[in-house]
């Protein structure tokens, strides 16, 4: 997976070769609840979590994928500016995209942005454009409007989906702390769904997430701002967490905006 940002209109972020999203992605979903339609050989959504890559999930003729972001939601900024995208893989085949606090009520949004290339289609959302009370969403819908059944992979097919204005709402306990420059850097891990994050505390009391897993796929050993790997005079973030399906630790570098340096796999470098 690849992931480039790009100065235009502020800022926009590519994630392999698809279209880029509008704005930098902070968070991607967590959990999915598939219904396929006729015309798919997926039966899980898994291709459709975590960070976009060359996966996708083909929904099938009227197939529905409902998409979690925990432990965090879709939250407007005010303004007309995207707040999450999609991303579809292959040709353009219609979908309805819906969002809701509740998983029961849900309310139908039109793309703000639409830009298409060889590989995909990004399909940007803006959720302020929704009128009343609530700007803040935590499940996004999607159903297959395409009417294209086929034998294996029929309806749309989503690779993922993509928060650019969200707030944090989970819980953490925390594992080890670090500073530098009059930031306070947390290393936490979610009480209820286990996903790791290092939360940044800065001077003016404001306070951003950086997400290392979106799941309790790791856990959290150690914490270290000290150090520079991409050599642009700016400290990174080095997480130190031994991955659970093997035990192997792992050195997990971000930048201070969250973009991933380099992953180091200790069973390699013994």
């Amino acid at each position: 997976m690849s992931v480039i940002l790009f100065p235009v209109s502020g800022f926009s972020q590519q994630y392999d070769d698809y279209p880029e999203v509008p704005g930098t992605g902070i968070a991607y979903a967590t959990t999915a609840d598939f219904t396929p339609g006729p015309g798919t050989v997926l039966t899980n959504a898994d291709n459709a979590l975590g960070v976009p890559d060359d996966g996708a999930v083909p929904l099938g003729d009227g197939g529905i994928l409902i998409l979690g972001f925990e432990p965090y939601e879709i939250s407007g900024d005010g303004t007309d500016a995207t707040d999450f995208s999609v991303i579809e893989q292959g040709e353009v085949e219609k979908f309805s995209t819906f969002v809701s606090t509740d998983e029961t009520n849900w309310v139908q949004l039109y793309p703000a942005y639409i830009k298409t290339n060889s590989a995909g289609s990004t399909y940007g959302f803006d959720v302020d454009a929704i009128s009343g009370e609530t700007n803040h969403y935590k499940y996004v819908k999607l159903v297959d409007t395409s009417n294209t059944p086929g034998p294996n992979y029929a309806g749309a097919d989503i690779v993922g989906a993509v928060i650019t204005s969200g707030s944090y709402v989970g819980g953490g306990d925390i594992v080890d702390t670090d500073s530098r420059n009059g930031i306070v850097y947390n290393l936490e891990r979610d009480k209820t769904s286990g996903a790791v994050d290092v939360k940044r505390i800065k001077k003016d009391g404001s306070v951003e997430h950086i997400m290392f897993s979106n799941d309790d796929s790791l856990e959290p050993i150690a914490l270290s701002v000290q150090g520079n790997f991409d050599c642009d005079d700016e400290k990174d973030i080095n997480v130190l967490a031994k991955r659970k399906s093997d035990g192997v630790p792992l050195n997990i570098i971000k930048d201070q905006q969250g973009n991933d340096i380099k992953t180091i796999d200790n069973s390699v470098t013994n």
